[in-house]
């Protein structure tokens, strides 16, 4: 069976924007944010939009339409009379009493309520770019989402308060999980999923886990993830308290679950095909920055994360050096430009 229409979803900011700084901080003044949820570093700009539609049409040309989420901002550049570009605001799909928020998994875990989003889709965010050919199927096949399914233990280690909520909305995933599914169940009804030699040695973690009654935790790729709207809805319609109550965070907390929710409910439903897995995760630094421009200049890998732990002014000396290598392998304008 073929796939039906893949989108691809991408949340994006562009956190320069004076009404934007202005309206958080008068959201932080109203909202009391936790410690930690609403550092700058959050909402950091990379001002590299443009090579990212390029690395889109180039590397994933079989895509149906890219549905950019945004808080009312138009990028200048972008070609808006392009099918295939789809610029929803915040106001267009979430509920207003969410509104405004300044969290990510109230923005990713309200996709559902996009009327013309496919069922299909691939999530984005601004910091992962393709840079290889990437095929339809490593995200979909026969309308099967393609993934692995990796078990993992939850650490408290964590580098700040942000890392703290991300860790405490893992386990918040993790309950719901086991409310619903059975892990001996799940596994002894698909053992060929799970225990599939093609995720390579990442197998190993699953097997250590095999004593654990209750999934412990799953491995997360932190690249882009292919997911079900309807997936999400159910999530919704059996978890309306919890997802309602993590929605009305308007800014990260401890309280949030996350897309990574949707991601579990899939692979414990065992409608996926198994496959490993690619691409590299960044932990950009002012001590390596050059070494990771090289790797992005030489294509090393399919696709990408870049995530960045320096100063403001550390920050733009990465920055330009990320976005010159992106140039260079990304020199032409996309169709998705004016």
């Amino acid at each position: 069976m073929d796939n039906e229409k893949v989108d691809i979803v991408l949340t994006w900011l562009d956190s320069n924007d004076p009404m934007w700084q202005k309206s958080r901080m008068d959201a932080e003044q109203i909202y009391n944010p936790e410690e930690g949820s609403n550092n700058d570093i959050r909402f950091e700009s990379w001002d590299n939009l443009k090579y990212w539609f390029r690395a889109i049409e180039k590397c994933m040309p079989w895509v149906n339409r890219v549905f950019l989420i945004t808080c009312g901002q138009r990028p200048d550049f972008l070609n808006l009379s392009d099918s295939r570009i789809k610029l929803v605001d915040h106001n267009d799909y979430i509920p207003k009493e969410y509104l405004p928020t300044y969290n990510s998994n109230t923005i990713e875990m309200n996709l559902h309520r996009i009327e013309d989003l496919s069922e299909n889709f691939v999530l984005f965010n601004d910091d992962v770019f393709p840079l290889g050919e990437i095929p339809l199927d490593m995200y979909f096949s026969g309308n099967r989402v393609c993934d692995e399914a990796i078990e993992n233990i939850i650490t408290t280690k964590a580098f700040g308060p942000v890392s703290n909520m991300a860790r405490y909305a893992q386990v918040n995933n993790m309950f719901i999980i086991n409310k619903y599914f059975n892990k001996r169940e799940v596994q002894a009804r698909n053992p060929e999923l799970w225990f599939n030699e093609a995720y390579g040695d990442r197998l190993e973690r699953t097997k250590s886990l095999v004593y654990w009654n209750d999934f412990p935790g799953f491995y997360d790729p932190h690249l882009a993830n292919a997911l079900k709207k309807s997936t999400l809805k159910k999530i919704w319609d059996l978890e309306t308290d919890v997802l309602d109550r993590a929605s009305r965070n308007h800014f990260r907390a401890h309280t949030d679950v996350t897309q990574y929710l949707i991601r579990y409910w899939q692979l414990c439903e065992g409608n996926f095909c198994p496959r490993k897995a690619e691409g590299k995760v960044f932990f950009v630094d002012i001590s390596n920055y050059m070494e990771v421009a090289k790797s992005i200049r030489n294509k090393e890998y399919r696709i990408i994360s870049i995530n960045e732990n320096a100063t403001p002014e550390e920050f733009q000396i990465i920055k330009t050096e990320i976005n010159h290598a992106l140039d260079e392998i990304f020199p032409e304008k996309s169709s998705f430009e004016k």
